[in-house]
């Protein structure tokens, strides 16, 4: 294995720990970055079925999934025979 260039190493600006700089974040290395929150994490949601990425440009002709709510579960949205709305209180 080859050893890295000491001008390709930096000190962490939090701990100076000896850090490559193509993996440097602000300064910072890695584990560093983490800890400042400097790096975004996901969290795992529990999803399934296709995001709206798939939706947009995996296939030519993309395929949207029937929706489950047309919206006239909603009081909100159902017609009203007198004209008028109530609000709700």
């Amino acid at each position: 294995m080859a050893e890295i260039s000491a001008e390709r190493m930096r000190p962490c600006r939090r701990c100076g720990h000896p850090t490559r700089v193509d993996r440097m974040i602000q300064g910072y290395g890695r584990n560093c970055a983490t800890m400042l929150g400097l790096v975004g994490g996901t969290v795992d949601t529990g999803h399934a079925g296709p995001d709206l990425l798939d939706l947009l440009g995996r296939s030519p002709e993309p395929v949207e999934p029937e929706d489950e709510c047309d919206g006239g579960d909603r009081p909100a949205d159902a017609p009203v025979a007198s004209g008028r709305r109530l609000r709700p209180a």
